[in-house]
This record gives structure tokens, C-alpha cells and sequence, in this order.
């Protein structure tokens, strides 16, 4: 044969093995490494004395059967379900329904529905989940500037027209449905920016420019227009960490932790008195102010290890479907059942962190990074403030509490997880390039 029909023979065979991969991603960076050892192998061969041909022949057999190793290759690349973070959602979401199930019997809630409500909403959730399992996460990246601007749009749009519940503005009313895009936004801003240009690199012009509209400008919408410290918070903190993730340097990350610290701080201005106020009865919880925070400790103690059983009711907690879910579920079945909830929150939390350390992919990663910081001030912070650890706000558990859009969106996230824990083995690895493939 001539070299040419070596180079067939060896192409011949590398497309076998290709055609059993389902993952297309990884067909060029297997084909090239499959190459490379067959070159390498025909390289000793001719050392020895045989033609070009003969040496591609033998070291293609010494490969063994194509179709083996394309099958054996297809299921190490095959997509992959996390069943355990999976369990573990489905787990805390039965929470839900029990706490759901015995506040309706009990009366304690205004909401008569309250169970085919959660139900309802589990189901639906849930069907979020599945759609963003199945979804393409890498194709979200290109599409991640217009999401922010979107996003920053349609809170403009909300906050000046919105209706103010709790004091609070930024909830979209569609039909039955209200949505906090207050809290829908902090999570979509932040994937957002997981996708965006990173800092490092821009230069100074565009590093002034981005510092207002991807800091300051949400800070002002979520602190100063919406009137919620809160969110505002979260949103800095998950900016800072972006920042910190794709800085160029130390002092461009102090230069944009300083100013956007600054400007959260210029917008905090109006709410100074109420923060002192409400940090002062965190640390002294006396009067009336603190009335929340009491009874909750009061029936917290009077739990016990096994609770007062299923339905019980108790008028001191407020908001027993949502802020107060987690001391109600202790009150009724006691603190062992508060302890099982912990651990499956701490599991739940672990397994996410992990994926840190299993995904190579740099916009997946980035994206796992958003979602471990914003479920664990989500679950860490109800759970703290039930035990008086931390200073009483609005914040319901993510599954667990009657969320509605809440559980939505935290479904959804949840799915972009799972999704990209999905697609681990089929992409191809970051130092891999396309554009040195052998001829």
C-alpha cells in the first residue's frame, strides 16, 4: 500500500470507533488521542523495518476490535444522573408536604388549599427540574449578557409599577401567580454573570464600565429602589465571589469589592435605623419587636426530642407556611425530626460542593460555584435564625417552605446541576484544542 492507504486504514478505523460515541463533543479529542498512540506505535514498527503500511496494519490490530473500544469508550462518555442530590431534593421536598399536610389540618394557616397548593406546587417544580436536566447548559452561555440585561430590565419595569407586599416592592402579579423577582433576579444575575466576559480580561476603561452595570446598577434596584437590604446583600456577596473567581489581580478584586461595597453602603443609608434596631434586638431579643424571635426559641424548647404530634397547633408562630415552616416541623415532631432535616440539608449541601472538585469545564464550574453559595445562605440562614443564631429576616427553607416561584426557580437551578453533572464525560478536556488536530 501506499502512504495513503495507510492513512485510510488508520481513518477507516478511527471512524468505527467514533461511530459508537453518542457524546459528538468528545469524538475529536478521542479520535486525536486514539491517533496519536496508533502514529506513535507505527513509529517503533518502521524503526524495526516494516513499511508504513504493514505498520499501520499491525498496530491497528494490536488496538484490538473497534467496535469494542468505540462501546467501552461510549460508556465511559454516556450521561450521567446524579440519583443522590436527586434523592436528596425529593427527600426535603416530602418535608414540605408533611409540614403542609399538618398546618392545614391544624388550622394553622390562613390558606385552606394549603396541601393541594404544595403539591401542585412540587409537581411543577419538579418539572422544571427535568427540563433543565435535559438542557444543553453550555448553549446558556452565549446568551448570558442578554439574560442580565433582561433581567435588570424587568426589574426597572416591576419596581416602578409593582405592588409593595411586607414592605418590600418587586412582585410581578400574573394571574394567581405572584413572583418575587426580587429573589428570582439575585439567582438569574448571578448565573448571569457566571457567563459573562470575565474581568480579567478587560481593561481599565471596561473594567469602570462593568463595575457599574454588573455592581452598582443591580445593588441600587435591589437595596435602594426595592427597599431590600436583604437581597441586596446576597446579590454583593455572590458578586464578590464572581469577582474573586475571575479577577486578573489582587488590586483589581479590592478595587471592586471597595466601590461596590461603598455603593451598597450609600444605599443602605435609608434603612440604617431599622438594621440597628432589628441587630440590637438580635443580640437583646426583648419587647415587642422581638416577639417573633421569642416565641420561636419558646417553642423550639418546648419540642422536646419527639414534638407534640402531627397537626398540632400553635397561634405564636406568624407565618407558619413559610418564615416559621422550620420551627413549626420541630414543634410537631420534635427535635430528632429537626436533626434528620439538618442532616439531609448538610448532605444535600455536600453533595453540590462536591461537584466543585468533579467539574473541569470552566463555565460549569462557574455556574456550580453561584448555586452552592446561594442555597447555602438559603438554607444555612432559616435554619441559624430558628435557633436565634442569626437575626430574624424573611427567608423561607428552598423545597421546604410554601415558596410557589421560590420553589421554582431553586427546582430549576437544581436541574442546571444536574444537568451539568450530566455532561461531565462528554466534554472534551479545557486543554484539548481543535485547531492542532493532526491531518
Amino acid at each position: 500500500m501506499h502512504n495513503r492507504d495507510a492513512n485510510e486504514v488508520v481513518n477507516d478505523f478511527l471512524d468505527q470507533v467514533c461511530s459508537h460515541i453518542k457524546a459528538k463533543k468528545m469524538r475529536p479529542e478521542i479520535r486525536e488521542e486514539l491517533k496519536n498512540h496508533i502514529e506513535e506505535r507505527m513509529e517503533v514498527l518502521q524503526l524495526s523495518g516494516n513499511s508504513q503500511a504493514t505498520s499501520a496494519l499491525t498496530a491497528i490490530d494490536e488496538m484490538g476490535s473497534p467496535d469494542l473500544i468505540g462501546r467501552s469508550l461510549n460508556d465511559t462518555h454516556k450521561p450521567l444522573l446524579n440519583w443522590k442530590l436527586l434523592l436528596l431534593v425529593v427527600f426535603i421536598s416530602l418535608i414540605g408536604v408533611l409540614g403542609a399536610s399538618s398546618i392545614q389540618v391544624s388550622g394553622s394557616s390562613m390558606i385552606s388549599d394549603l396541601i393541594p397548593r404544595k403539591s401542585t406546587q412540587m409537581v411543577i417544580s419538579f418539572l422544571f427540574l427535568i427540563g433543565f436536566y435535559f438542557f444543553d447548559y453550555i448553549k446558556l452561555q452565549k446568551y448570558s449578557n442578554d439574560i442580565f440585561l433582561v433581567v435588570l430590565f424587568m426589574n426597572v419595569v416591576v419596581l416602578s409599577q409593582g405592588e409593595m407586599i411586607n414592605g418590600v416592592k418587586g412582585f410581578l402579579a400574573l394571574g394567581p401567580i405572584s413572583i418575587n423577582m426580587l429573589y428570582v433576579s439575585v439567582l438569574l444575575l448571578l448565573l448571569a454573570l457566571a457567563g459573562m466576559k470575565p474581568i480579567k480580561q478587560m481593561g481599565w476603561k471596561g473594567i469602570i464600565f462593568q463595575l457599574g452595570y454588573r455592581g452598582v446598577i443591580p445593588l441600587s434596584l435591589f437595596t435602594y429602589i426595592g427597599n431590600s437590604v436583604l437581597y441586596g446583600g446576597m446579590y454583593l456577596a455572590g458578586f464578590i465571589m464572581i469577582t474573586w473567581l475571575t479577577k486578573k489581580n489582587a488590586k483589581q478584586f479590592i478595587v471592586f469589592t471597595v466601590i461596590s461595597s461603598l455603593a451598597m453602603f450609600y444605599f443602605m443609608i435609608p434603612h440604617l435605623n431599622t438594621l440597628k434596631e432589628r441587630f440590637l434586638t438580635y443580640l437583646d431579643p426583648v419587647g415587642e419587636i422581638a416577639y417573633l424571635q421569642m416565641k420561636t426559641m419558646e417553642v423550639i424548647r418546648s419540642a422536646g426530642w419527639f414534638g407534640h404530634g402531627f397537626a398540632s397547633n400553635n397561634p405564636n408562630l406568624l407565618h407558619v407556611q413559610s418564615d416559621s415552616l422550620f420551627p413549626y416541623l420541630i414543634y410537631c415532631f420534635g427535635w430528632s425530626f429537626g436533626l434528620i432535616t439538618i442532616i439531609l440539608i448538610g448532605l444535600f449541601l455536600a453533595y453540590v460542593a462536591q461537584l466543585l472538585f468533579q467539574i473541569q469545564e470552566s463555565y460549569g464550574k462557574q455556574l456550580v460555584y453561584v448555586v452552592v453559595f446561594f442555597f447555602s445562605l438559603r438554607f444555612i440562614w432559616p435554619v441559624f435564625m430558628a435557633f436565634g443564631w442569626l437575626p430574624f429576616v424573611s427567608m423561607e427553607l428552598p423545597f421546604i417552605g410554601y415558596g410557589g416561584s421560590n420553589q421554582f426557580i431553586d427546582s430549576a437551578a437544581i436541574g442546571l446541576i444536574l444537568s451539568i453533572y450530566r455532561q461531565k464525560n462528554m466534554i472534551p478536556d479545557p486543554a484539548f484544542d481543535t485547531t492542532k488536530l493532526s491531518s
